[in-house]
């Protein structure tokens, strides 16, 4: 029990001491660089018995059985009807509640509530200082 929770903790910090070899990554955890090495090496241990697709993790597994085939949505919004599959959706559907907007430019005072959001903002300001 010691150990299981020893590694949930690890979860919960910014300490990545487990490296990939291979390209450097590091992760949290052990498991989380076994289920990225199984990228590099093209491994997909983890198969969906209703339609044999094959994952890296059991996690995509997870998440791949909610999309399919169960229709599962267990993540619920306490504000509104929303439900999701995933609970990184749910966080990022409070938001929109919420009016959070956690990922900020250093440039300009542009914000958002989307990682990808703002990597798309970085880009357009490259591209614009190039020109």
């Amino acid at each position: 029990i010691k150990s299981s929770l020893n590694r949930h903790m690890k979860t919960h910090s910014d300490e990545k001491s487990h490296v990939c070899h291979l390209c450097l990554k590091a992760f949290r955890t052990a498991s989380l660089l076994h289920n990225h090495l199984n990228v590099h090496k093209g491994t997909r241990p983890y198969k969906c018995s209703d339609c044999n697709m094959a994952f890296v993790s059991r996690g995509e597994l997870s998440r791949h059985r909610r999309y399919k085939h169960t229709l599962e949505k267990p993540f619920k919004c306490s504000l509104c009807k929303y439900s999701s599959v995933e609970a990184s959706k749910m966080k990022r559907h409070v938001r929109s509640h919420t009016g959070e907007r956690p990922y900020a430019c250093e440039l300009c005072s542009y914000a958002s509530k989307d990682a990808y959001k703002l990597k798309r903002h970085m880009r357009t300001l490259s591209g614009r200082t190039l020109m």
